[in-house]
């Protein structure tokens, strides 16, 4: 395993950034949180790291560089803290509840007001896989200035810290040398979202210098452990990560908690509080973590014949029209697993492994996969594939809807395979581009093809002889999300919807409003509620409107094998069928 990792740093480009920046944040992390924990502010990294949002929301308002529109809303909370601190009887860790809470609450207003697909669960929890070099040299660069400014300031840090009294009785700026701490911890928060997001980060800045003062009381020591604590977290986090195929900045986080729980009972002054026991509760607290993590751990790793072509694609819904082509010909790795949303999913280190060994890539387009974080594009550059070369967009022959507002520049509904239509176009990009790959097999790909889309073109004329026959009054699909464009556009069917975009939301007043006021004067007999969508919002809309939620129909995601919708055909068939079935209800 280890030797697996070792060839793996040798062989992939993306493990060699991922190492090289969680082990620079691990270091300079450990170092600015030993200065946090010594003034009690252990959660000012908790609140600056969420007080970001807003900014990484308006750069991508703007356009640019969402470390920028973050460093200055970073700075601009630690002083809205320290100010409400200085300034009123509010005290620091109320002062930081207001603060972050508040900031995080605009951020997801922004999200939502500027239609953007920006992925919350990645700036929440970053993705350490996804760094690329501009964000690896950023990085080293961000961690060699605050360590050099630590080791220019450090004795003024160091009596401001221990003493701020002193420090006023010799003259010093104390509010200048909070100030300066203050900017460090923004720099080294926002520059670690990257790789453990924002909610873990507070992890990275407390848990490593915590653990260092288990062991020594000299800040100079303190130091050295903490950044070398935190590097060996990111280090054996990383290799964690990678080995089992988990979240590496989450393996990173629970590594550092590891070490601490072995301190708290091993290091000299606990042993003299815990004795054998604690010994005995820090070896078992290791067992525990070992254990834990084998029982995790499940190989899936396909068996891949050499005559096989490698393919690997976004989501499952693609991975089932590959299949249906390609069948035996082809190896199938889906990055998004089934019944998980593509908006929202983590990219785990096999899914790269298996990115720069494929032969051949597939993603949807349409801004789904490359939109808000552009996780899609990211994996593409760390396994060195290239555009219409290795990797190709299945959707490149639809033509595009876009959403409300956005004037066809850059906002495409990337919800095209809803449309049966669309699907077979899906069908025929994927055909073309398999036979370039693979010309040998190109025959078996086209015959498969054939009566694939045969089977598609009939399931599509006879929905829409169905959908026509539903009475106009009723004729109408309301959902939590407006997914279903094009299928209103294939089927001549009209769609209404709480929210247009981005499955964080829930809904604004205004918008719950609309639907329901509109519905009220409707004779719409059914609502219909997405597999992959939070239920309550449309249940709220059921029941001011008195019209019943008809059934579940799918948009993200076929269904898990050996249930209805276990494939692109089948949950197309499902949804016509529940659409048809609940919209002609007497």
């Amino acid at each position: 395993m280890i030797q697996a990792f070792f060839e793996g740093l040798t062989e992939y480009q993306f493990l060699q950034n991922a190492l090289v920046t969680s082990v620079a944040i691990g270091i300079v992390a450990g170092a600015i949180g030993c200065f946090i924990i010594l003034r009690g502010m252990s959660l000012m990294g908790d609140a600056i790291s969420h007080a970001v949002l807003p900014g990484v929301a308006l750069s991508y308002i703007l356009g640019i560089n969402f470390f920028i529109g973050a460093i200055v809303f970073g700075i601009l909370a630690s002083i809205l803290i320290t100010y409400i601190s200085n300034h009123s009887v509010v005290k620091s860790d109320t002062a930081i509840g207001i603060t972050f809470s508040s900031f995080l609450a605009l951020g997801v207003i922004l999200i939502g007001v500027a239609n953007s697909s920006t992925d919350l669960f990645h700036i929440l929890f970053g993705n350490v896989l996804a760094v690329q070099n501009s964000d690896k040299w950023l990085t080293i660069g961000i961690s060699v200035l605050v360590i050099g400014v630590i080791i220019l300031f450090f004795r003024p840090l160091l009596i401001t810290s221990f003493d701020p009294m002193m420090a006023k009785a010799f003259g010093m700026n104390v509010q200048a040398y909070h100030y300066l701490l203050m900017l460090l911890l923004t720099l080294v928060s926002v520059t670690a979202m990257q790789s453990v997001g924002t909610v873990l980060v507070v992890a990275m800045l407390v848990t490593p210098a915590a653990t260092a003062f288990l062991y020594t009381k000299r800040l100079s020591r303190m130091l050295m452990l903490s950044s070398f604590l935190g590097g060996l977290s990111s280090v054996i986090g990383l290799f964690i990560g990678y080995s089992f195929n988990i979240a590496a900045g989450s393996s990173i986080v629970l590594t550092a908690a590891a070490m601490f729980v072995i301190g708290f009972f091993l290091s000299p002054q606990q042993r003299q509080k815990h004795g054998k026991k604690g010994m005995i509760k820090a070896l078992a607290t290791v067992a525990l973590i070992g254990i834990g993590i084998q029982l995790y751990h499940q190989s899936t790793q396909p068996v891949i014949n050499q005559n096989q072509l490698k393919v690997v694609t976004t989501n499952a819904i693609l991975a089932d029209m590959i299949k249906e082509v390609g069948q035996e010909k082809v190896a199938i790795h889906s990055i998004v697993p089934i019944g998980k949303d593509p908006h929202d999913h983590e990219v785990l280190p096999e899914d790269i492994r298996q990115a720069t060994n494929a032969d051949i890539v597939f993603y949807n387009g349409l801004n789904l996969e490359t939109g808000g974080n552009a996780w899609f594009e990211k994996l593409m550059n760390n396994a060195n594939k290239k555009p219409n070369e290795d990797y190709f967009a299945v959707s490149e022959k639809v033509e595009p809807l876009y959403l409300e507002g956005s004037n066809n520049q850059g906002k495409e509904d990337p919800h095209a395979w809803l449309s049966v239509a669309n699907g077979m176009l899906y069908v025929e990009t994927i055909t073309e581009k398999l036979s370039q790959k693979d010309p040998e097999n190109q025959g078996f790909y086209k015959q498969n093809a054939e009566e694939y889309l045969q089977k598609l073109k009939t399931l599509h004329e006879e929905s829409v002889q169905r959908i026509a026959e539903i009475p106009d009054n009723q004729k109408r699909i309301v959902t939590s999300e407006g997914s279903f464009k094009y299928f209103s556009k294939a089927y001549d069917i009209p769609s209404s919807y709480i929210w247009e975009i981005n499955t964080e939301e829930e809904g604004t007043p205004e918008q719950l409003k609309t639907l329901i006021d509109q519905l009220r004067e409707s004779e719409v007999p059914a609502l219909f509620l997405e597999s992959s969508m939070n239920p309550k919002p449309m249940q709220s809309v059921s029941k001011e409107t008195g019209i019943p939620i008809y059934s579940t129909i799918f948009t993200d995601s076929i269904s898990e094998p050996g249930t209805a919708g276990d494939s692109y055909y089948g949950m197309m068939e499902w949804n016509i069928d529940q659409i048809v079935q609940g919209l002609s209800q007497e």
